[in-house]
C-alpha cells in the first residue's frame, strides 16, 4: 500500500510556483450558473437541498478523463465494480449491485441516464465527448424515480441545439495503443427563424489494446473499440409548445480478458479469450406546454434497446479444466411520463408556492441465452425476465418566508414481475441430457416512498439543509434455474430505506472560496444480497433479504480560488457501515462487518492553473480506503492512491493538452474475487485483476 502522504510533495511544489502571483489582486469570481437537472425539480446548484456533485463541460475538457469511469473514483461515496471492460455497475453510499451475470435480473438501484435516455447497468456508453455537464446525485430519488433509484441518479447532459451554429472536433493519441476522435457539430435548421428548428450531432469513437497482453495467444484480446453517435433536434412551432427529440446509437466492441491464476495484473494466459460487446439504440421525445395559465404540462417519452454478450474463460489458461462461459442478452425498455407543474415559483395555490403532479408507467424486457462449455459437459441456461412499473407522484413546497422554504413529496408505485428459467446439460461423453429443470416465479408490490425538506438561507450566499426520505428498492425474481429453491428462493421482498441528511452549501470571500458538506444517516430494513455457491466454471446465482444495514457518513468538497488563474479544488467522502449478521434459508451466513462497496475514506486535491488563453495545467490525487467488493466474502480491494494531470496551451479556437492518467503508474485492484479456479483442488484462493497502468496521451481540438 502506498503512503498516503506520497503526492504532497509533487502538489506543494506546483503551488509554489504560484507564489509570484500569490500577492497581486485576487478579483471577485463570477460563479457559474450551474443547473441541477436530475432531480425532479430543476434548481441552481447553490440552490439545491440535496448532496450533489456537479461537473461541467469546461472540467471535463482540461483534464485526463475521456469517459464517465474516468471520473468515478473522484466522486464522494460513489464506488464502482470491474469484471466488464468499462465500468457500469454503480454504488452510491453502498446501494447498488456489482454484477449481472448469468441468472441476475437487471437492477436499477444507481440511474444512469444520457439526457431522457435510461442507461441503468450499461454504463459504457458514458463517454464524455460534447457534454455540457454530469450530475450525480446521493441518496434515494423517490420522488423523481422511485423503486429506480434507491442509491441515487447519474445524469450525463450533453450539449444542446442553439440558434446559433457551434462545433467542435478533437483528436487523441496515447498510450497502449489509443486512438480516439470526435466531431460535434450544431445549429439553425431554419435560416428565417433559427430558434424554431435547430439540431446537433456528435460522433466519437475510440479504440485501445486494453493493458493486457495474452501470452498464449500472442495477441491483445482485452482491446476497446467504441462508437456513439447522438443526434438531438430542438422544434418551437409556436410560442406555447417546445419539443425535443433525442436520438443515440453506440456501439461497444470490447475483448475481455483480464485475470490470470498468479495475478500478476499484465499477462494473461487463456486459450479462449473473452468479449464484453454491447449495441444500443435509444430515443426519447420530451414536449412542453405552456398555453396554460400559471401551468405546463410535460411529457416525456422514452424507449431503448440493447443486446450485449459478455463472455470469459472460466480457467483463464490452456492448461487446466477449459472452460468458457458465453452470455448473450437482449433488453427492451419503454417509459412514458406526464407532468404537470405550476407556472409560478410562488403563490401556486394558496398556501402552496409550488407544485407536481405525474403519472409513470415503464417496462423492461430481457431475455438471455448462456451457454458453459467444458470437455465433458455444454451446459444451458435460457432466461426470461419482464418488470412493469406504475407510478402517481407529487411534489409541493411552501415558503415560510423568502429565506424559509418546506417541500414535501410523496410517490406510489405498483411493482409487477415476471420471470422464467430454464437449465439444461449435455454429457459428451454419454451423448445424454439431463432432465431439464425450469422456475417461473412472480412477484407484485405497492410501493410508498416520499421526502421532506427544509431549506433556509442563511445569508444570501449560504444556504442550510435538513432531509428526511423514505426510499425502496422493489423486490423481484431468482430466474437462475440452478438455485435450490425452498433453500435458495425463488423471490426476494421490497427493501425500504431511510435516509436523513443536513447540508450546508454557500461562497465566500466575494466567490472566491465555494463548498458544499453535507452528513447523511441511511437506514436500510429488509437489506438485499446477492449471493452465490460454487467453484470453477459453475456457478448458481440468486437475491436474497437480510436483516438490517446502516451507513452513516459525510460528503464535502470545495474550491479556493488562492490567485488569479490558480485555483484548489477538493472533495471528501466518509462512510461508516455495518451490515447486521444474517443466516440465509440455504445457511449461507453473512453480514457482521462493513457493508460492500462502503470505503472509509475517500478524497481528491487537485490544483488547477487556468487563464483564459496560453498555458495552463493541472494535477489531481485520488485516493480511496479499501474496500470490500461483495457481501458473501471477506476479500477486500486494497487502499490505493493515484496522481493524474495535464498541461497544456490555448490559443483562439485551438487547444492542445498533453495528460497523463496514473502519473506514478500505481498498482492497485479494481476488483477482487476469492474462490476455486484452480484444478484438482480448487483450493479458494484470491484472486483480482489491476486498475489501468500510467497512460501517458495527447488531445488536440478546435472549437468553432
Amino acid at each position: 500500500m502506498t503512503s498516503k502522504n506520497s503526492f504532497l510533495p509533487i502538489l506543494a511544489a506546483l503551488a509554489a510556483a504560484s507564489a509570484p502571483l500569490g500577492a497581486q489582486p485576487v478579483p471577485p469570481v463570477a460563479l457559474a450558473p450551474l443547473r441541477v437537472t436530475a432531480d425532479l425539480w430543476e434548481s441552481p446548484l447553490v440552490r439545491i437541498p440535496a448532496s450533489v456533485s456537479v461537473f461541467s463541460g469546461p472540467a471535463l475538457d482540461g483534464g485526463a478523463g475521456r469517459h464517465f469511469g474516468d471520473l468515478v473514483d473522484g466522486i464522494p461515496n460513489f464506488t464502482w465494480s470491474g469484471g466488464t471492460s468499462r465500468p457500469r455497475y454503480f454504488q452510491i453510499r453502498g446501494v447498488g449491485e456489482n454484477s449481472q451475470y448469468e441468472g441476475e435480473t437487471p437492477d436499477s438501484t444507481v440511474r444512469f441516464l444520457i439526457d431522457d435516455l435510461d442507461f441503468t447497468g450499461l454504463g459504457t456508453v458514458g463517454a464524455t465527448f460534447d457534454l455540457e455537464q454530469t450530475e450525480v446525485l446521493r441518496g434515494p430519488q423517490a420522488g423523481a424515480f422511485g423503486a429506480n433509484a434507491a442509491g441515487g441518479v447519474v445524469r450525463l447532459v450533453t450539449a444542446a441545439p442553439t440558434p446559433f451554429w457551434t462545433g467542435q472536433v478533437e483528436a487523441t493519441a496515447g498510450g497502449d495503443g489509443l486512438r480516439a476522435g470526435g466531431f460535434a457539430l450544431g445549429g439553425p435548421l431554419d435560416r428565417a427563424r433559427p430558434d424554431r428548428l435547430m439540431a446537433r450531432l456528435a460522433l466519437y469513437r475510440s479504440s485501445a489494446d486494453g493493458f493486457r497482453r495474452n501470452v498464449t495467444l500472442g495477441a491483445d484480446t482485452n482491446a476497446r473499440d467504441e462508437l456513439s453517435a447522438r443526434l438531438r433536434v430542438t422544434l418551437n412551432p409556436a410560442p406555447a409548445w417546445r419539443w425535443e427529440a433525442a436520438l443515440l446509437y453506440a456501439e461497444a466492441d470490447n475483448g475481455y480478458d483480464e485475470f490470470a491464476l498468479d495475478n500478476n495484473g499484465r499477462r494473461t494466459f487463456s486459450n479462449r479469450p473473452g468479449r464484453d460487446e454491447q449495441q444500443s439504440l435509444a430515443g426519447s421525445l420530451r414536449g412542453t406546454f405552456t398555453g396554460w395559465p400559471e401551468l405546463r404540462l410535460t411529457s416525456i417519452t422514452a424507449a431503448n434497446g440493447t443486446k450485449s454478450r459478455y463472455s470469459y474463460d472460466d480457467d483463464w489458461t490452456a492448461a487446466s479444466y477449459d472452460g468458457f462461459s458465453d452470455l448473450r442478452r437482449e433488453r427492451d425498455g419503454a417509459s412514458q411520463e406526464l407532468r404537470l407543474d405550476s407556472a409560478a415559483a410562488r403563490a401556486a395555490a394558496g398556501p402552496v408556492d409550488r407544485w407536481t403532479l405525474g403519472l409513470f408507467a415503464a417496462r423492461t424486457d430481457e431475455a438471455t441465452r448462456y451457454t458453459n462449455e467444458d470437455p465433458s459437459n455444454l451446459r444451458g441456461l435460457v432466461t426470461d425476465y419482464a418488470a412493469r412499473n406504475v407510478a402517481a407522484y407529487g411534489q409541493a413546497a411552501h415558503d415560510f418566508s423568502p429565506r424559509t422554504r418546506l417541500t414535501a413529496g410523496l410517490r406510489w408505485e405498483s411493482l409487477d414481475v415476471t420471470g422464467a428459467g430454464t437449465r439444461t446439460r449435455f454429457r459428451k461423453s454419454r451423448g445424454t441430457f439431463d432432465p431439464v429443470v425450469s422456475f417461473a416465479p412472480r412477484f407484485d408490490d405497492t410501493l410508498v416512498g416520499g421526502k421532506l425538506a427544509l431549506e433556509h438561507l442563511l445569508t444570501e450566499r449560504h444556504l442550510g439543509f435538513v432531509s428526511l426520505t423514505r426510499g425502496y428498492k422493489g423486490g423481484g425474481v431468482n430466474v437462475d434455474a440452478r438455485i435450490n429453491p425452498p433453500a435458495d428462493p425463488l423471490v426476494y421482498g421490497t427493501e425500504t430505506l431511510w435516509n436523513w441528511e443536513a447540508g450546508l452549501r454557500g461562497h465566500w470571500h466575494d466567490g472566491r472560496v465555494t463548498g458544499e458538506v453535507t452528513a447523511f444517516l441511511l437506514e436500510r430494513r429488509a437489506a438485499q444480497v446477492r449471493d452465490s455457491a460454487g467453484f470453477g466454471g459453475n456457478y448458481r446465482f440468486f437475491t436474497a433479504n437480510a436483516n438490517r444495514a446502516r451507513v452513516s457518513g459525510l460528503e464535502a468538497a470545495g474550491t479556493w480560488t488562492f490567485a488569479r488563474d490558480w485555483s484548489l479544488h477538493g472533495s471528501l467522502g466518509l462512510m461508516d457501515s455495518e451490515l447486521a449478521p444474517f443466516t440465509l434459508g440455504n445457511g449461507n451466513r453473512g453480514g457482521g462487518r462493513r457493508l460492500a462497496n462502503t470505503p472509509p475514506r475517500g478524497h481528491t486535491l487537485a490544483l488547477r492553473y487556468r487563464p483564459a488563453a496560453g498555458f495552463f495545467a493541472q494535477a489531481e490525487w485520488v485516493s480511496r480506503a479499501e474496500q470490500f467488493d461483495s457481501n458473501n466474502q471477506d476479500e477486500a480491494r486494497r487502499a490505493f492512491d493515484v496522481l493524474h494531470a495535464s498541461a497544456g496551451y490555448r490559443q483562439g479556437p485551438w487547444t492542445l493538452t498533453v495528460w497523463a492518467r496514473n502519473l506514478t503508474d500505481r498498482v492497485y485492484d479494481k476488483r477482487v474475487f476469492f474462490f476455486g479456479n484452480e484444478d484438482p483442488d480448487y483450493v479458494p484462493t484470491r484472486y483480482t485483476t489491476r486498475a489501468d497502468p500510467r497512460q501517458v496521451g495527447v488531445t488536440l481540438a478546435r472549437r468553432f
